[in-house]
């Protein structure tokens, strides 16, 4: 799969597909008494957070690590991959009948919506995601400050180069008039021919005529350049079906549509600004992909082509999804998702307003911008959830409870038909979840390793996979003697499962989101790629032996 399909099949999950997993688990298998134990899953949610950041504390000071990866650490201690793993594990064995019933494995998929609902509010509406952002705070001040500086130099330039020569041509016709009033009458009718050139009148015409001129002379420059570059990037507001279309014949022939043009680039960024820098970088993450395959084959099919094309790499994540360089010149903000997606919007200007803002303002904002969050499909979802699951009423109308409802026309409930479309889709979550996972593990790439970093990684691994565990078997231990979770065995196995996961690969998206992909040093993504493939690579033998322990000894099965 390319960088392309794996984004949009998680548009696909992020929009439809994991809401429908949600609402479905949730309606169906939580009622109101288990209203305890969603407080008792935020409040272990927030402890694990809590844990997990102070372990990544500890480690930052002991192990030395990079200082241009503290806000990366941070994230690598706080978010664990919270839903897809524990998911699949409860589907797994529900599935089998011989340790959970199929009942009890979709009410503890409805366990595990509600942890990852707990990381949503303290990833994206308590903000924690911009701990990323901490790292790349130095490249975008100071490539903001250097383009900057270049461009007011450029306009100063262009500014002094036009006002000499318009200077110029009215000292001129200053002259020829001062040369004719000094003239004798006559001589002055005699020449009435050419008084059109001399005329007071005429200097606004001539210096408009000059200005018609450097147009005239710039649009043929922009009309060569898109003509050049036409098949190479184009602003993102613009069709590109004809260019996608094109740039697939060129393809097909042997033929790069990306680096055919060396001067197309750099001709075409300069005209239309860095938002076509981003389209560019997408469209070279697909031609990297071209292979002298298509000149041995013209004629064969599209779909067995992407098959011979090179496997994409890191590099092509981060064409794909940075926006470093509208970043760097505040045209976006970073928008709030509950997704690995990385999403940006407009900032319409917003800087400038908050440094005129009153303490109380901005309170108020922070508070209006925090609540907006809520809006995103998955939010929305599990809120509309669990206030139908918390009413007997409203829940009848979707599942058979207790409660008195009459039936549709079929003897069921009469919006039955709601749960049984959230069902067939929210049942594709898991399996694309997990492609996605392993695609995104398959695609990492370390280009250099910075000195001693492997004390970090070494650290970072036993903290999140043997540690943490520890810490949550001993906690949901005391919980249970505690009389917390009473004898509901499947929220104390789903609490130790999340004690015990690797880190989410959406922090590769993040970090993707804020890196400069023209810069050859991609300290921040390596650091992570580390961290994760050490992880994944010990999880096969960490997270059975926890499930099991669990099942075993804490359980009694």
């Amino acid at each position: 799969m390319t960088v392309t399909t794996c984004r949009d099949i998680s548009d696909a999950i992020v929009t439809i597909i994991m809401p429908c997993l949600i609402f479905d688990k949730i309606v169906t298998n939580i009622v109101s008494s288990d209203i305890k134990n969603i407080g008792i899953i935020f409040f272990e949610g927030t402890l694990l957070y809590g844990v997990g950041i102070l372990f990544a504390l500890a480690i930052y000071y002991l192990c030395k690590s990079p200082k241009a990866w503290f806000g990366g650490l941070l994230s690598v201690g706080l978010f664990p991959n919270i839903s897809d793993l524990p998911i699949a594990y409860l589907q797994t064995l529900s599935n089998s009948g011989g340790l959970f019933t199929e009942e009890e494995g979709a009410k503890g998929v409805a366990y595990v919506c509600i942890f990852l609902a707990s990381q949503v509010f303290y990833q994206f509406s308590m903000g924690l995601f911009r701990l990323i952002e901490y790292d790349f705070r130095d490249q975008l001040v100071e490539n903001t400050d250097t383009e900057a500086h270049s461009a007011t130099e450029s306009h100063a330039q262009l500014e002094s180069n036009l006002g000499t020569n318009l200077g110029t041509n009215l000292d001129n016709h200053l002259e020829k008039l001062a040369h004719l009033g000094s003239q004798p009458h006559s001589q002055t009718d005699a020449g009435n021919d050419h008084t059109d050139e001399i005329l007071p009148t005429d200097v606004p015409d001539n210096a408009s005529a000059q200005q018609s001129q450097i147009t005239a002379l710039l649009s043929d420059s922009i009309s060569v350049e898109s003509k050049l570059g036409e098949n190479v990037a184009k602003p993102d507001h613009e069709p590109v079906s004809e260019v996608r279309q094109h740039d697939e014949f060129l393809m097909l022939h042997g033929i790069d549509p990306v680096t055919s043009n060396p001067r197309s680039s750099v001709s075409i960024s300069s005209l239309y600004g860095s938002s076509t820098n981003n389209y560019a970088r997408r469209r070279n993450t697909l031609a990297s992909a071209n292979t002298n395959y298509y000149s041995l084959n013209p004629v064969t099919s599209r779909t067995v082509d992407l098959r011979h094309m090179k496997s994409q790499d890191i590099q092509d994540v981060i064409n794909e999804y940075s926006e470093f360089d509208r970043l760097k010149s505040n045209e976006v903000r970073q928008a709030r998702s509950i997704t690995s997606e990385v999403t940006v919007e407009e900032t319409g200007g917003e800087e400038e307003i908050e440094d005129n803002e009153t303490m109380s303002r901005k309170i108020m904002r922070r508070f209006l911008s925090t609540i907006s969050n809520f809006k995103t499909p998955n939010s929305l979802s599990l809120i509309i959830s669990i206030i139908i699951a918390m009413a007997p009423p409203l829940k009848a109308l979707f599942v058979k409870t207790s409660f008195y409802m009459p039936t549709a026309p079929d003897k069921q409930p009469p919006l039955s038909f709601v749960i049984d479309f959230t069902a067939y889709v929210g049942a594709a979550s898991v399996p694309l979840g997990l492609l996605l996972l392993g695609a995104t593990i398959a695609r990492l790439k370390v280009q250099s390793i910075v000195p001693g970093f492997w004390k970090t990684v070494v650290a970072i691994s036993a903290c999140r996979l043997i540690l943490m565990p520890v810490f949550g078997v001993g906690l949901t231990t005391g919980i249970y003697k505690a009389g917390w979770f009473g004898d509901d065995k499947l929220i104390r196995f789903v609490s130790v499962l999340e004690y015990g996961l690797p880190n989410a690969t959406a922090l590769v998206y993040f970090t993707a989101f804020y890196t400069d992909p023209t810069s050859p040093d991609h300290l921040q993504m390596d650091c992570l790629a580390l961290c994760l493939i050490a992880q994944y690579s010990i999880l096969f033998i960490t997270l059975p032996f926890l499930v099991t322990f669990t099942l075993k000894v804490s359980l009694g099965f």
